[in-house]
């Protein structure tokens, strides 16, 4: 086990906050570029709302990661996180929460953000720490807790940029996020063995490979649906965008299947088809909104 110190370094801060998953954030933009107005004044403010979630993730993992520092050990990867390995203590911990707090409070004053982003912060920040302390010992509501947290931060992204969040895009980010979840307790299960799992994840004692491998082609099939629908609505060019969504989706389930869909951000970002297959996805729709007449 590693020591603590009494200073740390850059290094393990960044281990703990994880920036690398602030990508998520992002979806705060998807309500204004789905809209067609992602230039206009309501980007800067978006942006700035983007920053506010990185920072309140930052605050979640550090949460999450405190709870869970004695079931971290059981896991090969996890175990190396800073309050497992004793590299960051307590005290630490505090000081860095409370630094993260200011710097929110801080860009909120100067953003002017309007009163509703801020109550889909706060629940946001309410529904991590509910996670880390009772959800996720609750097997298939844990799930839905982490879906509903890529929800929130669709809506927060319409309540900031004062941009509707149509059903279609609520609906297809919500069994996303639940094929996600899904596919990280298959990799668990695959990756530690049903008794190593069950100690690392309470809730894992509920699964089996067979009904979570279910429940993620199911949450594939009707996010495909949903998607299509809304394709075949928007009408014009959008409904081919159908074609690189599907292969993703499937590219997805493919390498969970393989036991590496533990980590969606570093799946995305070490299969070449998969992170080739989002950008055309993007770079498609980005050509077909913002060039429609």
């Amino acid at each position: 086990m590693g020591k603590q110190q009494s200073t740390i370094s850059y290094k393990e801060i960044l281990k703990l906050i994880r920036p690398y998953q602030w990508i998520k954030n992002l979806l705060l933009f998807s309500p204004l570029f789905f809209s067609g107005h992602l230039p206009d004044k309501s980007f800067f403010i978006t942006l700035s709302g983007v920053l506010v979630f990185c920072l309140v993730s930052g605050i979640g993992y550090i949460i999450n990661d405190w709870m869970d520092k004695e079931n971290d050990a059981f896991h090969p990867q996890k175990k190396s996180r800073p309050f497992c390995a004793k590299t960051i203590s307590g005290q630490h911990a505090v000081v860095l929460v409370s630094f993260l707090i200011l710097l929110i409070l801080l860009i909120s004053i100067f953003s002017n953000f309007p009163g509703s982003f801020i109550i889909y912060t706060v629940t946001y920040l309410c529904m991590t720490i509910g996670y880390s302390l009772f959800f996720k010992s609750i097997a298939i509501l844990e799930i839905f807790a982490v879906a509903l947290g890529f929800v929130i931060r669709i809506l927060a992204g319409g309540a900031v940029s004062q941009v509707a969040v149509s059903s279609w895009l609520f609906m297809t980010v919500f069994f996303i996020a639940m094929m996600i979840s899904i596919a990280k307790r298959v990799n668990e299960l695959k990756q530690l063995g049903p008794d190593t799992a069950v100690l690392h994840r309470k809730s894992q004692h509920a699964y089996s490979l067979n009904y979570l491998n279910s429940m993620l082609w199911a949450c594939g099939s009707i996010t495909l649906v949903v998607y299509s629908l809304y394709s075949v609505e928007r009408g014009a060019l959008v409904v081919y965008s159908i074609l690189p969504a599907t292969y993703g989706i499937f590219r997805f389930i493919y390498l969970t299947d393989l036991g590496k869909g533990s980590d969606p951000i570093k799946t995305l970002f070490s299969d070449r088809q998969l992170l080739l297959t989002t950008t055309i996805f993007l770079l498609f729709l980005t050509l077909v909104i913002y060039n429609s007449p």
